[in-house]
């Protein structure tokens, strides 16, 4: 009997309770996806490097997921409470029948497993097929090419799934055993009629306590904008920043309540119409009852934006990063400048000293090798030219700057598919590798600036170029000119580029140039070598991290704040129904009352995620700084998505809840 009543119940919970179901369905699903990551590298074409990249980076995904598994086991925790405080009545009435404490109990214990089941088992389906369209994106964030599909099921991530999720819900049948058998049948039967008093009855102190919280915003706010990343001291900016803002979010949302029923009633017009003095009440309720839980929730919200919106502006950066940074399969460095050498045969050319086996390599596509003149000091000391940097506006102390014959500069731009480009004899090309440098490059254009070198002088370009010389930034500017006028300059250093024919020749390539340079004699002709694969390899896995550790994040506690808002309200629904069943009786429209829940409901979900958007636009200055120090960030991209991500999850949860109330209401 017990066993058959444990079904009929899990079937009407099911249905009553869409959201807390599908809750549990996404957190085993999701659980899964992104645990089975290192299994989806079967279906791709990955280098040594980018597997070892993978596998650091599931290992620390896994420890992860503990802490995920944790937050999880608290969401499903505080819904299983709401679930019980949902079914009073019936437990009073089971009580009141005779039902003995250990029935009811088993009840739950059946139920509770019953519905483990069934979410895990549909929460294991869905993550094995997501994490066959997850491969897609884990190849995109790899940067690697998927090879031929197959179907591919993780037995180490479902265990893992299965394993936390079973304790999870045994916390949460020990915890109903604990409430039924505290819980008191007056309470049960007549807890539903109880309707939550104000914590602040006094209209003044609601107003001065929320005013209070206004304020402490506000400087906090202030803090943020003081604070940047200079010195050290400056950190207690920041950290005053938090403390009071959360004091002031916490605050906020007490005193909210009076505040908003006081406010509302002095608007007489629009506290009377329709069914808006019914809202008011019925939401204020809930929001002095659960402001501590509304404040957490606010103070998720904002947590989730900024690391979403950051994980996203950081992946892209990474990927524009490493786009210019690794143009070139290789990039091998020859031996550095010596005083005593100032002709340009004074550093030996690279290309023409290595072995044959290496410059008649079938692997090698295309190659160009080129030098750098130095520029620094006067003049005299370094070649006869003559250049005023005084008239610049910005401070250039810290910036490398070398000359470039034309010649060179054209054989680096026919390798990377560009055309050449000529200069008179008065024109100089002025090209730099880092977009921060942007600024000083356009000035010499702007201002006109002159080089003399000998008897020639020379006015810049019309136009400053961005151009990547190698596999490793320099943080200079170029100075392009003609190969005539760089005989009496002093060489500083000589690059090769080369290019292979595709990633297996570069493979195979690496190895004879490692070989070659671990086994040079005394006269060295390659100190370092910067390889393609070895950039993507230690960068790709930054940018790996960075946006799995943010989507994975930014799901599961956009889901925890959507659920525990939706269940709250769910459980709202359920406690009035007698008050909706007493303004139908009282002649309200069907329509109305639809229109008032929906009102209710929308607020409810609004009031916390509209602050949250408040702190995220001050807090996102702090973490744009931080991220501007690594390359440009599109801002409006980053909106765009953070924008779509909380649409799409958190307008989901309030439609089904919107949905499942009315379906409570109706019945």
């Amino acid at each position: 009997m017990l066993t058959k009543l444990a079904f009929k119940n899990l079937g009407k919970s099911v249905r009553d309770y869409a959201v807390y179901f599908l809750t549990l369905v996404l957190g085993v699903s999701i659980f899964y996806m992104f645990n089975s990551i290192y299994a989806q590298q079967e279906l791709m074409k990955l280098s040594e490097s980018t597997v070892l990249a993978i596998s650091s980076m599931t290992e620390l995904l896994s420890y992860i997921s503990a802490f995920i598994a944790v937050i999880l086991g608290f969401l499903i925790v505080y819904a299983n409470n709401f679930f019980i405080k949902r079914r009073k009545k019936e437990l009073g009435v089971y009580m009141t029948l005779g039902m003995t404490r250990k029935s009811i109990s088993i009840i739950f214990l059946l139920e509770t497993s019953l519905m483990a089941i069934f979410a895990l088992a549909v929460g294991l389906i869905l993550g094995v097929f997501g994490s066959q369209f997850m491969s897609i994106f884990t190849a995109n964030i790899f940067e690697v090419d998927l090879t031929e599909y197959k179907f591919i099921f993780s037995l180490d991530a479902a265990l893992k799934s299965v394993l936390y999720f079973v304790v999870i819900f045994f916390v949460v049948a020990l915890f109903n055993v604990i409430v039924i058998n505290k819980v008191k049948l007056i309470d049960l039967l007549y807890g539903g009629r109880k309707n939550e008093t104000l914590k602040i009855k006094n209209t003044m102190l609601s107003a001065g306590l929320f005013l209070v919280s206004v304020i402490l915003l506000i400087i906090a706010y202030c803090l943020i904008f003081k604070f940047d990343f200079g010195p050290t001291e400056n950190s207690k900016y920041l950290k005053g920043a938090i403390i009071l803002g959360a004091i002031g979010t916490f605050l906020f949302f007490f005193a909210l309540a009076g505040f908003f029923i006081k406010l509302l009633q002095s608007r007489k017009k629009l506290y009377y119409k329709n069914l808006n003095i019914f809202v008011v009440r019925q939401l204020s309720s809930k929001m002095n009852t659960n402001f501590i839980s509304v404040s957490m929730v606010c103070l998720v919200l904002f947590l989730v934006i900024v690391v979403f919106s950051a994980g996203y502006s950081a992946q892209n950066i990474l990927s524009a990063k490493l786009q210019q940074q690794a143009a070139y399969d290789f990039s091998l460095e020859g031996v550095p400048y010596h005083p005593e050498s100032d002709t340009e045969e004074g550093i030996p050319e690279i290309f023409n000293n290595l072995p044959e086996e290496l410059q008649n390599s079938g692997e090698i596509k295309n190659h160009a090798e080129y030098t750098f003149f130095n520029m620094e000091g006067s003049g005299g000391e370094y070649g006869d030219y003559n250049l005023d940097l005084s008239v610049l506006d910005s401070d250039i102390s810290g910036s490398s700057l070398y000359f470039m014959k034309l010649s060179d500069y054209n054989q680096l731009r026919q390798i990377n598919g560009a055309t050449p480009c000529s200069l008179p004899d008065n024109e100089y090309l002025i090209a730099y590798e880092d977009s921060d440098l942007s600024v000083i490059a356009d000035q010499f254009v702007d201002k006109k600036i002159a080089i003399t070198i000998g008897t020639n002088t020379m006015n810049a370009k019309m136009e400053a170029e961005r151009f990547t010389f190698g596999n490793r930034y320099f943080g200079g500017i170029v100075f392009v000119v003609n190969d005539d006028w760089t005989s009496a300059l002093q060489i500083q250093r000589r690059v090769l580029n080369i290019n292979c024919k595709d990633e297996a020749a570069a493979s195979a390539l690496q190895k004879k140039i490692y070989e070659f340079i671990n086994n040079q004699d005394e006269k060295q002709v390659v100190v370092r070598y910067d390889s393609k694969q070895d950039i993507y390899a230690s960068s790709v896995s930054d940018k790996a991290l960075a946006s799995f550790l943010s989507l994975y994040l930014s799901f599961v506690f956009m889901i925890t704040c959507a659920a525990i808002l939706a269940i709250q309200q769910l459980s709202e629904a359920a406690d009035n129904k007698e008050r909706y069943q007493l303004l139908r009786k009282l002649g309200t429209e069907k329509k109305m009352m639809n229109k008032a829940l929906f009102t209710q409901i929308l607020c409810y979900f609004l009031i916390p995620l509209a602050l949250a958007i408040v702190h995220s636009l001050v807090g996102l200055k702090v973490v744009y700084t931080m991220l501007n120090e690594f390359g440009n960030i599109n801002v409006l991209s980053s909106i765009i998505a953070t924008a779509a991500f909380i649409i799409v999850i958190y307008g989901a949860y309030f439609i089904l809840t919107y949905v499942g109330s009315k379906n409570i209401v109706k019945k």
